[in-house]
């Protein structure tokens, strides 16, 4: 037995009020729920509200370890970031920086890039995390796990960069190999982040 709009309605709103603050981690929690709901409502022959209370009643503890996230689950969405590498559109815009970044080296493009290569990662992390923030945080009014989480990622790729990037950068053929993985690790990101989003939203207005 498949449940309407306002049962679905009605586990978001008890979700919220017990505190799961992200929109994509109370979707998994909704989807986790209503598959128990139903199940239970077909075997025992119930109805939605006795359904909804018993399931919830003896799986409470595993529905809200959903909600209790720490770093260690940063860990799998870098496995997922890295993966992402294999995609065409991946290996598409590798690709093209390569191509673009040996065509142009000895422009002033090349020598500025280059110079203030940290500064530009940092620029783009901090414009990220600050119009990310105001977007969802200010005009949608909402609270996404996945981009909080990003933003950790995204921090990760900042630090290697300084920490790899700094002792070899006046050292022209591995600074220049350097240059391009940390260009191409910063694309994939932001094809990543889109596809992720893309893909949750997606979902979103299917189970809408």
């Amino acid at each position: 037995m498949k449940l309407n709009q306002n049962q679905i309605q009605f586990i978001d709103g008890y979700l919220q009020s017990n505190d799961v603050i992200y929109v994509d981690v109370r979707a998994e929690m909704i989807d986790h729920i209503a598959t128990g709901v139903e199940e239970k409502m077909k075997v025992e022959d119930i109805d939605f509200h006795d359904a909804f209370v018993s399931y919830v009643n003896s799986n409470r503890k595993e529905i809200f370890s959903m909600n209790k996230k720490t770093w260690q689950s940063t860990l799998p969405e870098l496995k997922n970031y890295f993966r992402f590498f294999l995609k065409p559109k991946s290996l598409l815009s590798i690709a093209l920086i390569t191509i673009s970044f040996f065509t142009f080296q000895e422009t002033i493009v090349y020598t500025f890039l280059k110079e203030d290569l940290s500064f530009y990662f940092l620029l783009i992390f901090l414009s990220y995390s600050v119009l990310s923030m105001i977007y969802f945080w200010g005009i949608k009014k909402e609270r996404y796990y996945f981009i909080e989480r990003s933003n950790i990622v995204l921090s990760i790729l900042y630090w290697l960069n300084l920490l790899i990037f700094k002792p070899f950068e006046k050292q022209k053929y591995i600074s220049d190999i350097l240059t391009i993985g940390f260009m191409c690790l910063f694309a994939v990101y932001v094809l990543y982040v889109i596809n992720q989003l893309k893909k949750f939203f997606k979902t979103k207005m299917i189970t809408n």
